[in-house]
Parts: C-alpha cells; sequence; structure tokens
C-alpha cells in the first residue's frame, strides 16, 4: 500500500532549479559591496564611496538623481584620458602644469578645487554642489592605483555651463 511516487522528470528538475537560483542569486549578489554609494548628507553635500571601478553609467545616474551632472571615467592603472576634452570653467584644467603656490592660490579660488573636499576615511570623495552653477559638469577621472590601501587617484574639474564632454579616450600616462 505504498503512496503513488512522483516521477522526477527532466523538465520538472529545471524549473525546480531555476527557481531555487531566482532565490539565491540575488542573495549572493545582496552580500556583496556595491561598486559604489551615493548619500545626500543633510547639510546638502554629497558623499560618493567608491568600492569598485564599475558601471561609471550607474554613478553618474546616481549623481544626476542627487541633482550633480557629471561625466564618470575609470581608468585602468598609469592611464589619463587623452585631453583636451572640454572647455573648463577655470584654469585647473587643460593648463601648463601648475605651481605648488598657484595650486594653494587655485584651492582657494578656483571652483573645481572647491567642489571636491577630500574625505580621509574610506574611498569617499565629498561634492559640494554650492560651487557647481546650472548646467555645469561635474567631470570625474578615477584611475585604479593597484594598491589597497588607495585603491584610485582621482582627477575632478568643472566643465563650461552648455559645453560638451568629449568621451574619454585612454592614454598612457
Amino acid at each position: 500500500m505504498g503512496g503513488r511516487r512522483r516521477l522526477i522528470t527532466v523538465p520538472r528538475l529545471l524549473v525546480a532549479a531555476a527557481a531555487a537560483a531566482a532565490v539565491v542569486i540575488p542573495l549572493i549578489n545582496g552580500l556583496g559591496t556595491p561598486a559604489y554609494a551615493v548619500t545626500k548628507n543633510p547639510d546638502g553635500t554629497i558623499t560618493v564611496t567608491v568600492n569598485e571601478l564599475r558601471d561609471p553609467a550607474g554613478l553618474e545616474a546616481e549623481l544626476r538623481s542627487v541633482g550633480i551632472k557629471a561625466d564618470v571615467s575609470f581608468l585602468a592603472p598609469h592611464t589619463r584620458c587623452a585631453g583636451p576634452r572640454f572647455a573648463g570653467v577655470d584654469p585647473s584644467y587643460g593648463t601648463r602644469p601648475h605651481t605648488e603656490a598657484e595650486l594653494k592660490w587655485g584651492a582657494e579660488h578656483w571652483r573645481s578645487l572647491q567642489v571636491i573636499k577630500a574625505i580621509p576615511a574610506g574611498h569617499r570623495i565629498g561634492i559640494h554642489p554650492e560651487y557647481i552653477r546650472p548646467d555645469e559638469t561635474l567631470v570625474l577621472e578615477i584611475r585604479d592605483d593597484q594598491n589597497p590601501k588607495v585603491l584610485w587617484t582621482l582627477g575632478a574639474w568643472l566643465a563650461e555651463a552648455g559645453t560638451p564632454v568629449k568621451p574619454c579616450t585612454p592614454v598612457k600616462d
């Protein structure tokens, strides 16, 4: 008087495996550290945490969602974007190398240098939107440093309002 035996067929097995994967894969993916995070702070600043250099378009979209028009490029070690890519709002971009005195003066007067503030703990960037005028683009070039202590190096500038930013063409630095 045994009960009826269930027959396990290949189609049933595939359906069961697909259902299990649909539950397990999001759980596994949800356990990892996200590539980046964008947080709007109560004081109006934006904090960007960059854990992995992937999905620059996704980071641009996240920044757009908090009111920042951005162009983000992730670069391999020892590379940079060929320039000039855009018209900068101040001499911090596209001009000859600056002396230490010029950079010190520029840090107080050039908006491109005021919009980004280093956050010492973690892999974070502080953005101060009050220095970005309407329709200006924040250009971020983030280069892999291949160093567990310093994951990346940041280049940040403001492009003039209404002017295009050319795509990044990586070249040897």
